[in-house]
């Protein structure tokens, strides 16, 4: 970085006739006590020149990933904190925004978002505003500033890949053995190359999605529709075979460079936790920790994470001193309390390559093969709790919104009845519409909410905050919006509805 004449920089204009292709796009890339850690994306047929700081500081751009005469370009910069909450303007590639910053030491405000796409087409056309949520999300962020975007998996939908790249819609239609013996050509490569690149730049430079993603910085999990769907919990024979393992590597490596603004080839993202392969990311923000596990990369139909990684993860979590840290987010891309599907798994009898929902019920920590990793993650989260540190689970996915509690009434929790609970909060989707009404009935009626886990140990969904029922399906984000009182106030911003769903989580140890 180095001064620069700022002069003639206009705060209030937003955009020159100039545009980048996409962007810019702000990715949070860690904190401490004095400074907030930024990235920024920006996709142009050309050197799109310095970010340009309000503080009279410059940065110039790097190159991550060229394309067809396109390429991605990120900058890394840091902006000083205070003691009190500040905006911070800056300038790239013709675009002008500010960056809500928080206090040094400060708790960071965030909205949390899942599911920004269609998995099916056919969906679009009874959604006439399909981004009136980030409309949403814009009119709450002027009235309460956010300083962190947390988007809990999906955050683009490649399933359309079937139907518009050709190599790729020809083998999806063939037989399920020879699609599995098929080898990965160097066309599929270039075409998925060329989709996930084009994926990324027409979803989010939509306006809409635009505006929020300049203005704060970005948080990101990985998840199944950012490769493809049920990514990861096909049987064997098609998760290892030679076209899903080129597909993968190309969404990874599309991943990496547009939500995590890095060369995979060289460089590994602030705050990761479990090398290269994964892209767990862990950072503690004043007195709130954030923990996003990615549970993708490794995840097959019998586990959901390798030992090692999750011996990381717990590691990671072990760290924690209520000294210093009040709250624990736990991003989980799947509910980890969710109603039990037991029973439809064995209905459907699991055939390979027959079953349009085998892949989704294999997702789930219900699904039998996962049960004794959510068991032992339940367990740390418990531990945690009872060292005085409040966890709470944030998940998406499933196109509802939700509160499940875990409780435990084993004795010897150090911290009193308080530390043997952990909420969970649902929040889905931002774009993709909610379930149909036979879903929503199945859910609120037919499935088992009670999951007795281990002796002493239930998770269950509980009532909506201010409502009869325990899931709504009306598209939706959450507002998380700590106090003064290291409180969190939760806010659920449901679409048609005039005012928020509220619930506050304490902290342990206030």
């Amino acid at each position: 970085m180095h001064a620069v004449d700022i002069s003639a920089f206009d705060l209030h204009q937003k955009r020159t006739p100039y545009m980048p292709t996409l962007g810019p796009v702000l990715a949070f890339c860690g904190a401490d006590s004095n400074k907030w850690c930024l990235s920024a994306l920006v996709v142009d047929s050309h050197d799109p020149g310095q970010l340009v700081l309000a503080n009279d500081m410059a940065v110039d751009a790097k190159p991550l990933w060229s394309l067809d005469g396109r390429t991605a370009w990120a900058y890394r910069f840091s902006i000083p904190l205070t003691d009190k909450h500040q905006k911070m303007a800056y300038r790239v590639a013709g675009v002008t925004a500010e960056i809500e910053l928080p206090a040094s030491g400060a708790a960071p405000s965030a909205a949390y978002g899942s599911c920004n796409g269609f998995s099916d087409p056919s969906l679009m056309k009874n959604v006439p505003r399909k981004n009136a949520m980030w409309e949403a999300m814009a009119e709450r962020h002027a009235q309460t500033p956010y300083n962190l975007l947390l988007l809990g998996g999906d955050q683009v939908y490649a399933d359309t890949m079937w139907l518009t790249i050709p190599t790729m819609k020809a083998w999806a239609q063939l037989g399920w053995k020879d699609a599995n013996k098929a080898a990965f050509t160097p066309t599929m490569e270039k075409q998925l190359n060329r989709f996930y690149f084009d994926l990324y730049v027409e979803r989010w430079s939509q306006p809409e999605i635009a505006a929020m993603l300049r203005s704060i910085p970005t948080l990101c999990m990985f998840d199944d529709h950012d490769l493809v769907d049920g990514y990861g919990s096909y049987p064997k024979e098609r998760q290892e075979c030679d076209v899903f393992k080129g597909l993968g590597r190309i969404a990874r490596h599309a991943f990496a460079v547009f939500q995590q603004q890095i060369n995979p080839l060289s460089e590994t993202v602030h705050g990761a936790i479990g090398g290269p392969s994964v892209f767990s990311r862990g950072h503690t923000i004043g007195p709130i920790a954030i923990l996003a596990v990615d549970l993708r990369s490794e995840r097959t139909t019998e586990q959901v994470m390798t030992r090692s990684h999750w011996d990381l993860v717990f590691d990671w979590i072990g760290k924690l001193r209520k000294e210093e840290v009040k709250h624990l987010l736990l991003m989980s891309s799947i509910p980890v309390v969710y109603p039990g599907f037991d029973t439809i798994e064995r209905a459907l009898g699991m055939i390979p390559g027959q079953q349009e929902l085998e892949d989704d019920l294999r997702d789930h920590w219900n699904s039998r093969p996962h049960k004794g990793e959510r068991l032992r993650l339940i367990h740390r989260l418990l531990e945690l709790a009872g060292r005085g540190i409040r966890p709470t689970i944030i998940s998406g996915d499933v196109h509802v919104g939700a509160v499940g509690v875990i409780e435990s009434t084993r004795s010897g929790q150090a911290s009193g009845p308080a530390s043997e609970v952990v909420n969970q909060l649902i929040s889905s989707g931002i774009v993709h519409p909610g379930p149909g009404g036979m879903v929503l009935y199945a859910l609120r009626n037919l499935l088992d909410h009670v999951d007795e886990i281990d002796r002493g140990i239930i998770a269950r969904m509980t009532k909506f905050p201010g409502t009869p029922t325990d899931f709504i399906g009306g598209r939706n984000f959450l507002s998380l919006e700590p106090d003064a009182r290291d409180r969190i106030w939760c806010n659920w911003i449901v679409e048609h509805e005039a005012h928020p769903y509220v619930k506050v989580v304490h902290p342990l140890d206030p």
